[in-house]
C-alpha cells in the first residue's frame, strides 16, 4: 500500500482545527481526503486500516505531549515513554477504525441522503459511545465560533460533530460528482438552521450576562508552582511546602488590596502541599494551622486544592475555608487513568507495587454543591459546583451539579504534567462547553496556566499566560437558571444518534439487498 498520504492531509486538517492552531474552519473539510482514501479502497480490512492510520496521525500531531506525561509523570524511561505513546495513538480515536467499513459502503451506495443521514448519526453515536480518554470530538473545534456553539445547549458537542460530519460528506458526494442535489440541500438547511438558533441564542445569553441578578468578585491565584517534587528533591520536604506557601499566601495579599477586592479567593488543584486538618508530622499540623490563621486575618473565603485523608484513603480534594463557617470538602470522583488510579489496584497489591509512581485515589461521592457565604446575596450565599481537572471533560456530571442548584461552576485544574504546549488550550476549550451547556460561568483556576473565566455564552475572557505568576482577578456574573435542553434530557444525543443511525442504515441496506435480488430474479 502505497504511503497514506490522504489520511495524513485529514489528521493534519483535524488537528489544526484545534487548539493550539485553532484554524477550526478547516474543520468543514478535514475529512474529506480521508473519505477519498476510504474510496480507494478495495476491501473493508483496508478502510479499517486507513481508520487505523488517522488514529494514529491524530494522536502523533494532536497529543505528542503524552510522551512527555508519561516521562514525567509515569516517571519512565524516554524509550518506554515513546513506545507506550505509539501505542496509545493506535486506539486514542477508535470511531475511525470501528465505522471506516461502514463510511466506505455508505458513500458508495445509491441512496444518498438516507445513507448520508444514517453514517452521519452512526459516528457522532460511535464516537460519544466508545471510551475515549480526553472525551474530545470533531465538535469542540467550533469552541469559537460564536454563533454554532451555542448550539450545544441543544445536544452538547456531539451535535455538533453530527453537523460537521454531514457537511464534509456532502462536500466528498459533490466533489466525486455524484448526485448530491438532496444532500446538499439537507446540509444548507441544517446549516443554516444551526446558524439562526445560534445567532438568536447568543443575543439571548449576552443580554442576561449584561444585567445578571448578582455578580462575584473573585481572585484566581496562579502560582507558576506545578512540580512539587522537582522543587522538593531542591529544597526538601519541608523547604518545598514552605516555599509553596509564601508564594500563594503573597499572591493572595496582593489580591485582597486589589481595587476590586475579591469575595473569595481560588488556589488550584494540589496547591496545598499535603492532606489538610489531617496532618501526620508537626510541621504539617502547623502548616494547617498557617491556613486557618489566613483565612481569619483577612477575614475571606479561600477555596483551595489539595490532599484529603479519610478511611484509609487519600483523595484529591477542593476545601472551602470561610471564617468561622465549618470546612467544606468536596473528593475528586472522576479520576484520571494510569494517572490517579489503576484498575485493579485496590484488589491486587503487586499491581500497586509494580507502579508506585501511578496515584491510588479514592473516589467521591460528587457531583456535590458547596456555598460561599455572601452577605448581598438574597440567600446569604452562593452555591457552586466544584470540578477538579478531568471531572470538567464530562458534560453529564457539571449538568447533574447544575440541575441540583449551582449557580457557578469552579474548576480548579492541574496541566502542569502535561508541558507548556498543546494540552493547556486545548483542555481550556473542551471545558468552555461546560458553560454552554449548563449557562452557568466557569471560573477556571489552574497552577501554571491557562485560568480563566468562562462566560455562559462560551466566550473564554481574561486568559492568563503559561508559566507566568498572575493574579486573576475577575468579575462573575450570576444568571437566573436558564433552561436547555441537555439540561432537561441530560447527554441525550450520543445514544439516540446512534440508535436511529443504525436503524436508518439497517432499513437502508435490507432496501438495497432486496432490490438487487429482484434485480437479478427479473
Amino acid at each position: 500500500m502505497a504511503f497514506p498520504w490522504l489520511t495524513l492531509a485529514s489528521a493534519l486538517l483535524i488537528v489544526a482545527s484545534f487548539p493550539p492552531w485553532g484554524f477550526s474552519f478547516l474543520i468543514w473539510v478535514s475529512l474529506v481526503p480521508w473519505f477519498f482514501a476510504l474510496n480507494r479502497t478495495s476491501h473493508w480490512k483496508q478502510a479499517v486500516i486507513q481508520g487505523l492510520l488517522l488514529s494514529f496521525f491524530i494522536n502523533l500531531f494532536g497529543f505528542f505531549w503524552i510522551a512527555s506525561v508519561l516521562h514525567e509523570f509515569g516517571a519512565l524511561p524516554w524509550i518506554l515513554s515513546i513506545i507506550g505513546f505509539l501505542l496509545f495513538s493506535l486506539i486514542v480515536q477508535p470511531q475511525f477504525i470501528c465505522l471506516a467499513p461502514f463510511i466506505r459502503r455508505s458513500f458508495n451506495s445509491k441512496q444518498q441522503l438516507s445513507n448520508l443521514l444514517g453514517i452521519t448519526l452512526l459516528y457522532s453515536g460511535t464516537d460519544w459511545l466508545l471510551p475515549k480518554i480526553f472525551k474530545d470530538t470533531l465538535g469542540h473545534a467550533l469552541y469559537s465560533s460564536p454563533n454554532l456553539r451555542q448550539v450545544a445547549d441543544l445536544g452538547g458537542a456531539p451535535l455538533l460533530t453530527a453537523l460537521i460530519f454531514l457537511i464534509n460528506g456532502t462536500i466528498y458526494r459533490i466533489c466525486k460528482k455524484k448526485a448530491f442535489l438532496a444532500p446538499l440541500i439537507f446540509a444548507l438547511l441544517m446549516l443554516t438552521a444551526a446558524q439562526i438558533y445560534g445567532q438568536h441564542r447568543r443575543v439571548e445569553i449576552e443580554n442576561q450576562i449584561k444585567k445578571p441578578t448578582l455578580s462575584l468578585q473573585a481572585s484566581a491565584i496562579q502560582a507558576n508552582i506545578g512540580d512539587f517534587d522537582k522543587i522538593a528533591a531542591e529544597q526538601g520536604m519541608f523547604g518545598a511546602a514552605e516555599k509553596i506557601l509564601d508564594s500563594y499566601f503573597s499572591l493572595s495579599d496582593a489580591a485582597l488590596k486589589m481595587p476590586q477586592k475579591p469575595d473569595f479567593l481560588v488556589w488550584p488543584e494540589t496547591a496545598y502541599p499535603s492532606t489538610f486538618r489531617t496532618p501526620s508530622t508537626a510541621n504539617e499540623h502547623i502548616r494547617d494551622q498557617k491556613i486557618d490563621t489566613f483565612v481569619q486575618s483577612r477575614q475571606t473565603s479561600l477555596l483551595f486544592g489539595g490532599y484529603d485523608h479519610s478511611e484509609g484513603k487519600d483523595y484529591n480534594a477542593l476545601f472551602a475555608l470561610s471564617g468561622s463557617n465549618p470546612l467544606q470538602i468536596y473528593r475528586k470522583n472522576m479520576l484520571l487513568l494510569f494517572g490517579e488510579y489503576i484498575p485493579g489496584a485496590d484488589q491486587f497489591k503487586f499491581i500497586r507495587d509494580a507502579f508506585p509512581q501511578v496515584g491510588n485515589f479514592g473516589r467521591g461521592k460528587g457531583p456535590d454543591l458547596l456555598s460561599i457565604p455572601l452577605a448581598r446575596s438574597p440567600q446569604g450565599r452562593v452555591l457552586f459546583g466544584p470540578v477538579i481537572c478531568y471531572e470538567a471533560l464530562f458534560p453529564e456530571y457539571v449538568i447533574k451539579a447544575a440541575n441540583k442548584g449551582s449557580q457557578f461552576i469552579l474548576n480548579i485544574t492541574n496541566d502542569s504534567w502535561f508541558g507548556p504546549y498543546g494540552e493547556p488550550p486545548l483542555h481550556l476549550a473542551l471545558v468552555s462547553f461546560r458553560s454552554i451547556e449548563t449557562r452557568l460561568s466557569q471560573l477556571r483556576s489552574t497552577n501554571t496556566g491557562i485560568s480563566a473565566l468562562i462566560l455562559p455564552n462560551g466566550e473564554i475572557t481574561h486568559p492568563t499566560a503559561i508559566g507566568e505568576k498572575e493574579i486573576l482577578n475577575v468579575k462573575i456574573p450570576i444568571l437566573e437558571p436558564i433552561p436547555t435542553l441537555i439540561k432537561k434530557w441530560g447527554d441525550w444525543f450520543g445514544p439516540w444518534a446512534f440508535l436511529l443511525g443504525l436503524m436508518i442504515l439497517i432499513k437502508s441496506y435490507f432496501t438495497s439487498y432486496i432490490v438487487h435480488l429482484l434485480h437479478r430474479h427479473y
